[in-house]
């Protein structure tokens, strides 16, 4: 997972200097896609209930509305990543130096 992220990170860093961008944030709209697709999926692991209470899991609480992590599974996280890096105009607002 982390070799997957790395290398989307890269092309995104990629992207803002081959276009001559100085920086990229995330567009509200993804953004608020990405909340949405987080709370559609919580819920579908027992992490919290089987781990000690402390900062990473919300100190035990189980099926909060948003619990942060993503759970809708590694190839559909691996096609959105995909789809960022294909419509990377639709997902981020740029500025030039």
């Amino acid at each position: 997972m982390l070799y997957q992220q790395g290398d989307h990170i890269a092309r995104c860093v990629d992207y803002v200097r081959s276009n001559g961008y100085s920086t990229l944030d995330v567009s509200e709209k993804s953004e608020e896609w990405w909340v949405q697709e987080v709370i559609s999926h919580r819920g579908k692991t027992n992490r919290n209930a089987e781990c000690t209470p402390g900062y990473y899991n919300f100190e035990g609480e189980f099926n909060r509305r948003q619990d942060g992590n993503y759970n809708g599974g590694f190839d559909k996280y691996i096609e959105h990543m995909e789809d960022i890096d294909s419509h990377m105009e639709n997902h981020f607002n740029f500025t030039r130096k």
